[in-house]
């Protein structure tokens, strides 16, 4: 960036570098110092966005002390009876779900001189990062549970292809227990993606996954919804909002830590986050697995 002046000397060397003279060229040789390396920016990883509020599951922010929700476990029902006979009990049953900070913590490394000179994208790329993979394993914990906890009339072991009618199914098994079916959405995993996009709801007509939806419902699929056996598919269904709850408790920690590795001239970044996750009603969900 310097103007010339006057009478200028290129010393010797510069044209022999390397043993070769003349040797200009952007990509190597004497010309390549000439060339400045610009980072624009920072490619993050692959990353799906928070998949358990996404479908609707009941969050709860900034908790501080343990919750506790009390729930019909039984729910009431009536009988009709004569003028003056006596009523029947309604079969009502309470219990209740609690839930209780879970800690989610990661840390990582990275030099002052990277931070000096790669700038402050560097440690914000760090950070998101971080926060993002505790991200990941709250959605994971959340569907693991939702498939876990599904009552056991709601859970179907395939170990077969999924047909139109196992589908449907998954909607009648929440439907019988009086749930609301315009809430519903599915959710699968990337296996089932792959087996149930190329099939037809009708053979030879239309279908089965249009325009991202099953059988008219919303859809998502996210690899957070684990195989229940490795190759073979899972697919939820339900009311996520009536299904689940998430508590997250207070925000997400980050300490910066410039001192325990002064030594090496190092900063040490730990992320903490506090989080539980309970079925709220198992009704409001099925679940379909182990298909192919």
């Amino acid at each position: 960036g310097l103007q010339m002046s006057g009478q200028i000397g290129i010393p010797a060397q510069a044209l022999f570098r390397a043993g070769q003279a003349d040797d200009f060229q952007a990509g190597s040789g004497d010309g390549s110092g000439f060339v400045a390396t610009s980072v624009p920016g920072v490619i993050d990883a692959l990353r799906t966005p928070t998949m358990a509020e996404r479908v609707g599951v009941t969050t709860i922010n900034n908790a501080t002390g343990n919750l506790k929700f009390p729930r019909v476990s039984v729910k009431a029902s009536g009988t009709e009876e004569g003028e003056v006979d006596t009523d029947a009990a309604s079969g009502l049953e309470l219990d209740e779900v609690t839930l209780s900070p879970i800690r989610v913590a990661a840390n990582t490394k990275y030099s002052k001189q990277l931070i000096l000179q790669g700038g402050a994208q560097v440690d914000a790329m760090i950070a998101r990062e971080l926060a993002a993979g505790i991200n990941e394993y709250v959605d994971k914990a959340v569907f693991t549970k939702a498939a876990a906890s599904a009552t056991a009339a709601h859970r179907v072991d395939k170990d077969a292809a999924a047909t139109y009618a196992d589908i449907v199914n998954l909607q009648s098994l929440v439907l019988a227990d009086v749930a609301d079916l315009s809430r519903c959405v599915y959710v699968g995993n990337p296996t089932a993606m792959n087996l149930l996009k190329p099939d037809a709801a009708v053979s030879n007509v239309s279908a089965l996954v249009q325009n991202g939806r099953i059988d008219g419902y919303e859809t998502h699929f996210t690899p957070q919804v684990a195989d229940s056996t490795a190759g073979e598919g899972a697919l939820l269904f339900g009311d996520f909002q009536l299904g689940m709850i998430l508590a997250y408790f207070g925000g997400v920690d980050l300490l910066v830590d410039p001192y325990s590795n002064a030594g090496t001239a190092q900063i040490a970044l730990h992320i903490n986050r506090f989080y539980d996750t309970e079925v709220r009603q198992g009704n409001a969900l099925s679940y379909l697995f182990d298909f192919n």
